[in-house]
């Protein structure tokens, strides 16, 4: 939904004022409910340096280069990008040895990256002539995201999901409301929305930052970073569909094969392999 959302409204401002407005909203609503749950966690001066960089990572990069692509690419294209984020994750993940490379994990991000292919291929020359030039910038946004997604979870564990999205959060949006300044026009018509465009960017600071950074947090504390990507496939879903009814984006049955692959990517990264019968009794063995 932000996709299509941010690539509505994105004209009428700038990708470093529009950001920042989205995720300052988004922080603002996540320190509310942190703050109504009870005492504050304390960081630990060891760990700044690390909320520092995450902050960076998934409240400045990320969310200038999403917006950014949306001034180029279509909603669709945006969407389908997303498939390659578990990808990033999974090699990120294997080099630094946080997480396992496994067959079917691999045959999923395969199957996501030929259905991204497939649907890519699509041609949207007249609604976006500069396409090309938004899915780098996606790609960068993404690359952003996983190297947050992959990190973040020790800190996750130690002071939980929401401490790390808000203390993150702020130093992140601070990055951005600095670079708006320099780079963008915050304060000289950048956010001079009329009613529909404020119910717009309330819609992409609230349920597009706030409660999606919230569940996503959790996620990625109660399972590994490339099972809690992996389910980013279904992005496209909402992308395409809404891209078709409210931009009039093309709907074709490339773009349709190109998410049915995705959806195969997440079932099959997602399966588990039942051990065999005789396993407990060679683990018996083993023990005695």
């Amino acid at each position: 939904m932000t996709v299509v959302l941010t690539r509505m409204i994105v004209a009428e401002s700038d990708p470093f004022s529009l950001a920042f407005l989205r995720y300052g909203i988004g922080v603002l609503a996540l320190l509310a409910v942190l703050v109504m749950a009870g005492p504050l966690p304390r960081v630990k001066r060891a760990d700044f340096g690390a909320f520092i960089i995450l902050g960076l990572l998934m409240f400045t990069c990320f969310p200038y280069f999403m917006t950014r692509a949306l001034e180029d690419t279509t909603a669709a294209h945006g969407g389908l990008l997303f498939a390659t984020m578990p990808l990033m994750t999974m090699i990120i993940g294997a080099v630094f040895r946080i997480e396992a490379m496994t067959r079917l994990k691999a045959l999923g991000v395969a199957l996501s990256l030929v259905g991204t292919a497939i649907a890519l291929g699509e041609g949207v020359g007249d609604i976006a002539p500069n396409a090309l030039r938004g899915d780098i910038y996606m790609l960068l946004g993404l690359f952003s995201a996983t190297l947050f997604n992959v990190f973040s979870r020790p800190y996750l564990i130690r002071y939980g999901s929401l401490p790390v999205m808000v203390v993150s959060g702020i130093i992140g949006v601070f990055g951005l409301f600095g670079l708006a300044l320099l780079f963008g026009q915050p304060f000289s018509g950048s956010l001079a929305f009329d009613l529909h465009g404020w119910f717009i960017v309330l819609m992409l600071g609230l349920p597009g930052a706030a409660v999606m950074l919230g569940f996503w947090a959790l996620a990625l504390k109660m399972t590994t970073p490339t099972r809690a990507t992996i389910t980013v496939g279904m992005n496209p879903l909402v992308a395409i569909g809404l891209g078709a009814v409210l931009l009039a984006e093309p709907f074709t049955s490339r773009i349709l094969i190109g998410f049915a692959l995705a959806i195969a990517a997440i079932i099959i990264a997602n399966y588990k392999v039942k051990p065999t019968t005789a396993a407990p009794l060679q683990n018996g063995l083993a023990d005695r």
